[in-house]
């Protein structure tokens, strides 16, 4: 009889064992940040267990606060408690998290230090997730890694590319994006953002290299769709959709500087082409102006707008002057409709903001002079993108890729990034 209860009693002990368990069975944190969202979780079949004293461990160089790599926490009333503050050691590194108390069934979480991360204007710093370490930032959410391009959240979204141009809205207004790109076989195509489809660029040149939206360029020549629009092309700026005084115009200019030197526009998507209007004039640039975007050139340290057709709702003409560098033409991020183009002085380098409805040009504060114009209000120096009026928003900058609206008709602004390998 007593060996009949002794055989009973043993299962029922077993199936009410002591489990701990993470909330995830993986957690990344950027390289040299944190990671806060780790809970470690003891329960006895289905009853939460409090007051449970856990012991955690970190692979070597993972830290908690104060430097060690074990911590010890006690469950509270629901079985769960927070690991507390992990810190990430720099570079592109896995370790493991790993949990043990008496009489319990461990668990273990893996770890991954990313150096990826997406800034937004004006909403601050996040990081990006599924992308792989040294990867290099595109635009908005994207990066490029090893022939793979990666969406954050998501991961891989297209394969075999060796490189890709400027993200921009297409030109039909379908509400994607358009991203070029140069396959590894030297084929062109077209990545849409809308319905995550991979199109190849029938008819463009094996080996041309990707421009803008679905533009290519083979020599001096742009192709779209497959035809060349323009064939004598030196230098092109930023396709955008123009501004004609009313908002959302649902044209697009891609102004370049042409093989003789003139100042033309690309109008999309007519797929017409024509030399500025201005060109020649008193009120218009010279041979050899810099396109900048839209319809704005430059050329002897001003920026002139210039017209398709003699008409513009902003004038035409210098619209500011003793600029030396420029950034990203993208939306004011704090006025919609308006437009930013992040610029540097000649003269001591002071940078400023050219609001670009207003014709007007507006030193910027908290911004080391000399910086790099980015995009909208964000500007690099040193290793650190400072925001106008706010100062440092983003540190150990190794890379960072073009500043584009965060969504289709968004005016907010986000540049993706990579960190140092260094903390």
């Amino acid at each position: 009889m007593p060996a009949v209860i002794l055989v009973a009693s043993t299962p029922a002990f077993a199936a009410s064992g002591r489990t701990l368990s993470f909330s995830s069975t993986s957690y990344t944190g950027t390289s040299c940040g944190t990671i806060t969202t780790a809970v470690v979780r003891a329960t006895d079949g289905s009853t939460a267990e409090a007051g449970v004293s856990v012991v955690l461990q970190l692979s070597t160089g993972w830290t908690f606060d104060g430097g060690g790599t074990t911590a010890t926490v006690v469950t509270g009333s629901d079985g769960s408690v927070s690991c507390g503050t992990i810190h990430v050691p720099a570079g592109n590194t896995t370790g493991t998290l790993s949990a043990t108390a008496s009489g319990a069934t461990g668990a273990s979480a893996s770890l991954t230090s990313s150096d990826a991360q997406i800034l937004t204007s004006p909403s601050g710093l996040a990081d990006a997730s599924g992308i792989p370490g040294g990867a290099t930032p595109i635009a908005q959410g994207f990066f490029l890694s090893g022939g793979t391009l990666y969406l954050s959240g998501t991961g891989s979204v297209a394969t075999g590319i060796d490189s890709v141009g400027r993200l921009v809205e297409a030109a039909s207004k379908s509400g994607s994006f358009l991203l070029p790109m140069r396959r590894s076989d030297g084929s062109a195509a077209i990545y849409d953002t809308g319905t995550g489809a991979v199109t190849t660029a029938t008819g463009t040149p094996s080996g041309s290299t990707p421009l803008a939206a679905d533009l290519f360029r083979s020599g001096n020549t742009i192709y779209r769709g497959g035809t060349a629009i323009t064939t004598d092309v030196d230098r092109a700026g930023q396709l955008i959709e123009h501004d004609g005084g009313n908002g959302s115009s649902g044209t697009f200019y891609l102004p370049y500087l042409s093989t003789a030197g003139e100042p033309r526009i690309l109008r999309l998507p007519q797929n017409d082409v024509r030399t500025a209007s201005e060109y020649g004039a008193s009120n218009g640039p010279g041979s050899g102006a810099t396109p900048i975007a839209d319809d704005l050139f430059l050329w002897h340290d001003d920026i002139y707008r210039v017209s398709w057709d003699g008409t513009s709702a902003y004038g035409t003409g210098v619209v500011a002057s003793g600029v030396s560098a420029f950034g990203s033409l993208t939306p004011n991020p704090y006025y919609s409709g308006e437009r930013l183009l992040p610029v540097t002085r000649n003269g001591g380098g002071q940078n400023a903001l050219f609001m670009v409805s207003g014709n007007s040009l507006r030193d910027t504060s908290q911004v080391p002079t000399s910086s790099t114009p980015i995009g909208a209000d964000l500007f690099l120096s040193n290793g650190a993108i400072y925001q106008d009026a706010v100062g440092v928003v983003a540190s150990t900058v190794a890379s960072n890729g073009i500043a584009a609206p965060a969504s289709y008709g968004s005016n907010k602004v986000v540049v993706p990034l990579t960190v140092s390998a260094s903390c």
